[in-house]
């Protein structure tokens, strides 16, 4: 029986939880202008005025993003950056924050939390990957 803080325990909590939650999001990496665009699921949420931080990089009116670990791997992103974009709802945000250790259990990632900030005209990927 795997211990109650196995990174395998945490990864299944996390896809149980995600399942229901999650909607669709389309991921946008930037290749010098072009966006290669990968479509997945993600938690998305608003971040609350208790979460901020004095002179922290989290505005209100930011989002909270939370992708699995598991779906990343299997598409090859281990970052997304500032000139990266997410997709959420026919909206275009930008990559503020990009936090893979907050959901791990030691050395494995179980989510990133992603931080994002825009709405914007939705971006048109070049090329589409789907899982």
């Amino acid at each position: 029986m795997p211990s109650v803080f196995s990174a395998s325990r945490y990864a299944a909590m996390y896809r149980k939880f995600m399942g229901p939650l999650a909607g669709p999001v389309e991921l946008l990496i930037n290749n010098s202008g072009t966006y290669t665009g990968y479509n997945t699921t993600a938690h998305v949420t608003k971040y609350q005025e208790s979460d901020l931080v004095p002179g922290g990089s989290i505005q209100l009116g930011d989002l909270k993003v939370i992708i699995l670990a598991e779906d990343l791997d299997a598409f090859g992103i281990t970052k997304m950056g500032l000139a990266d974009r997410i997709n959420i709802d026919g909206l275009s945000y930008a990559i503020v924050n990009w936090d893979n250790y907050t959901r791990s259990v030691g050395e494995n990632t179980i989510a990133v939390e992603v931080a994002v900030r825009g709405g914007g005209v939705a971006v048109i990927a070049s090329i589409n990957v789907y899982r």
